[in-house]
């Protein structure tokens, strides 16, 4: 039982108070005895005040004994903070239908069903209950115990004003992401002031963006901070299934392969399988895939890839068929459109022999709708092969290589390259936005390249390599680096799991090219399971960027075998993707200083984007050891800037991330220091756009909320349930009592008034002859 209000006295001595008071009291009264025949013959009053002395002497002496003091416990002026956070994000403002407790705590409320002036109250409403409690309400009884602080959040904290004549709680109409975890997280902190005891959180449980609500619970808990958590919305409401949105790329090229993403959410069906089609303008579906949902009903996303045959503008849909148990299908459907775009790219492709490699490249590049081909085989000993759409020497100028976009290059030897055509093949990836594919072979061409215009350019260092690489060498399977995982070359299929499964299947190989590693600011995608270069793998696909170009180095001339074994379907659509990855120009042209890259032109809020910036100096190499910030500014206007950090080995890149909180097109421009404060003037745009809430039946995220209050050690309560939190609060968190100790018998004074007795009553007595 803790400490209670009030004031006691305790004695502060090694014996019982009552022995020590017996012996006095005996002591006291034989002195007494002695001291009043000793002073028989003095007067009455003087005896009095003698006898008065020593007795208050003797009980200041015993008091010296006993020791006592009086304790004072009084309760903490200062209450035990607690924090209340309210869900403020827009999917409080759906509207649910409630039969059970909920209900009649709302009819109690609200009145009848006929009188109710919201039938089907939003959550914003209930919430709004919750605050505007009556005078004994919930919130009363706990004002007095507990120092309260209200906040609302969304994406971001909001003060709450807590009382009596303050405005009704309402959504923030911005609140389109829920940063639930970390609301936690800052409460936990004490970022929203003192460090609360107690959290009381009211959300219908839905989160998109932030810190995981499971996770800071947990260390809530360890903090000894208990979460109660009141859940709004209904936890079972009509069964329904919502095609939230589809997206695709904004364009493509005719032949391209397009990536489409559909997002899709559930209520009240827990995890459920359902087939997913995505339909082309014809009503045909092109592409089919089975999902199960999340138990959750929270958004899921289903990636899809089609290649369109026809130029225009095409559209798309993805689709759910209605569901046996599902109320109202009118939500199944989402739909875009893409701009298919005809043109070719010219490609060179380059080789010494008619190698299998070769081959196999030169059917794949025949057949893409999109490449205009022209081929310059040149064979050693015989002379280049003549014939329609063959060059019968190498081009020496810029000029003659102007009208290429990609040129791939083969197993050459150096003596059929001119100093002029490698001269001018490395000016056309620095200073055009051209792309240089380099495809070593079993010959080792490749390495007569060490010191030529072309070795300034490659991924790879020619120098370092252990010995010349050999014809054959026990099989392997290629290995995916963290990079190569996401990159769009390798990527043979839409989604992660399913192209890492692919490339595990792929067919062994037998050869690759040896090379001393990467040079600084390349990219690994795909490295040699256990052979090293130095103390890194090595590096079987490396890609670099180099002033306005793109330069790619593949150092295994066997990607034929995938096409012999596994049919055209991964061979032709790995090196439709090299070819399209490297004359896409990702960077913004508008300032060469420094030029922007986005991983994609349109997100969800909530969403983290990356950006990545290439700088040159001013003496026009890549710019290291600058200060490089990120100016976005929003569909409002109000700018923010965010410090972008050097890229990892990285040459003149930076990066830095972007979360989207808020929908609309954002305009973003590089600041970098040696060129002043002021913004360059290359750009990108991002358009985030927002899940159209009125698709979506979103359920109360009960497990969640329950997750959240048994992992802090608090407890889940309905509305209906509100009242028991101010016992639960006292229960679990007592308040502080202040506790105070006084006792006279350790203070100077008391030693002096009873010297000064002591001196008095021997004063009296010598004055009366008796000393």
């Amino acid at each position: 039982m803790g400490p209670t209000n009030g004031t006691k006295l305790i004695f502060d001595c090694p014996f019982s108070p009552w022995v020590i008071g017996i012996v006095s009291a005996l002591i006291l009264g034989t002195l007494s005895v002695f001291a009043l025949r000793d002073m028989a013959h003095l007067r009455r009053r003087l005896q009095m005040v003698i006898m008065g002395l020593l007795v208050a002497a003797a009980l200041m002496l015993t008091g010296l004994l006993l020791r006592p003091k009086f304790i004072r416990t009084r309760p903490d002026p200062q209450k035990p903070p607690c924090t209340i956070l309210v869900d403020g994000s827009r999917s409080m403002l759906l509207e649910d239908h409630y039969t059970d407790s909920t209900a009649a705590w709302l009819k109690q409320r609200l009145g009848s069903p006929q009188e109710m002036s919201v039938p089907r109250p939003t959550r914003e409403k209930i919430a709004q209950l919750l605050l505007a409690e009556p005078a004994g309400g919930w919130l009363a009884s706990l004002r007095k115990e507990f120092e309260l602080s209200g906040w609302r959040f969304s994406s971001e904290l909001a003060v709450l004003p807590l009382g009596e004549g303050v405005a009704p709680f309402e959504v923030d109409q911005e609140g389109y992401t829920t940063a639930l975890g970390e609301a936690l997280y800052r409460a936990a902190q004490g970022e929203t002031g003192l460090r609360p005891q107690a959290v009381i959180l009211i959300s219908d449980g839905a989160w998109n963006t932030g810190r995981d609500p499971s996770e800071v619970a947990r260390l809530l808990g360890r903090l000894g901070t208990p979460v109660f958590v009141v859940g709004v919305g209904n936890p079972n409401p009509p069964k329904d299934v919502a095609v939230l949105v589809l997206r695709g790329p904004e364009s493509a090229m005719l032949g391209d392969e397009i990536f489409f993403t559909a997002q899709i959410a559930t209520s009240g069906m827990a995890a459920r399988r359902i087939v997913v089609d995505l339909l082309n303008d014809e009503g045909d579906v092109v592409a089919e895939k089975e999902v199960v949902t999340l138990p959750s009903g929270g958004p899921l996303n289903v990636s899809f890839s089609v290649t369109p045959e026809k130029v225009g503008r095409r559209a798309f849909t993805a689709a759910v068929a209605r569901q046996e148990d599902e109320q109202d299908d009118a939500n199944n459907t989402a739909n875009t459109s893409v701009a298919i775009v005809a043109r070719k790219i010219g490609v060179l492709l380059i080789d010494g022999e008619p190698r299998w490699e070769f081959r196999f490249l030169r059917n794949v590049l025949e057949r893409d709708p999109v490449v205009s081909l022209t081929i310059c085989l040149l064979r050693p000993g015989v002379g280049p092969v003549a014939g329609k759409g063959y060059l019968s020497t190498l081009p020496t100028r810029k000029r003659e290589l102007s009208k290429y976009e990609l040129v791939i290059l083969g197993d050459v030897p150096r003596k059929l390259m001119p100093e002029p055509f490698l001269e001018a093949l490395a000016s056309m990836v620095r200073e055009r936005s051209a792309g240089l594919l380099l495809v070593a072979g079993k010959r080792n061409h490749f390495r007569e390249l060490t010191g030529s215009p072309l070795a300034a350019v490659l991924p790879v260092r020619l120098e370092g390599a252990l010995g010349a690489s050999p014809r054959s060498s026990p099989p392997f399977k290629v290995e995916l680096t963290h990079e190569g995982l996401s990159h769009l070359i390798t990527q043979l299929a839409p989604e992660a799991k399913e192209n890492e499964a692919i490339w595990s299947q792929l067919p062994e190989l037998h050869w690759c090219a040896r090379v001393g590693g990467l040079v600084r600011g390349a990219t690994a995608l795909m490295v040699h399971p256990y052979q090293l270069a130095g103390t890194s793998k090595l590096p079987l696909l490396a890609v670099h960027r180099v002033g306005r170009g793109k330069v790619l180095f593949i150092g295994m001339e066997e990607t034929w075998r995938w096409r012999k074994s596994l049919g055209d379907r991964y061979h032709y659509r790995f090196w439709a993707e090299v070819v399209r990855w490297m004359i896409k120009k990702p960077l913004s042209e508008d300032d060469a200083r420094a030029r922007l890259s986005i991983n994609r032109s349109e997100c969800s809020l909530g969403e983290t984007v990356e950006i990545e910036a290439y700088c040159l100096g001013p003496d026009g190499f890549p710019l290291e050891g600058a200060q490089v910030w990120l100016l976005v500014q929003d569909p409002e206007g109000r700018s923010q800037q965010l410090a972008m950090d050097p890229a990892p080995g990285g040459w003149g890149i930076y990066r830095t991330r972007f979360l989207a909180k808020k929908p609309g097109k954002h305009q973003m421009q590089p600041i970098v220091s040696v060129y002043g404060r002021e913004p360059l003037s290359s750009s990108v745009t991002l358009e985030v756009v927002r899940t159209n809430l009125e698709k979506v039946f979103l359920a109360q995220n009960r497990a969640a909320l329950s997750a959240i209050a048994e992992a802090s050690n608090g407890k889940y309560l309905e509305v209906s349930e509100v009242n028991q939190l101010p016992a639960l609060l006292a229960a679990r968190i007592e308040r502080r009592f202040l506790t105070a100790e006084y006792s006279l018998c350790r203070h100077w004074v008391y030693y002096v008034m009873l010297a000064a007795m002591l001196s008095i009553a021997w004063l009296v007595r010598k004055r009366s002859g008796l000393a």
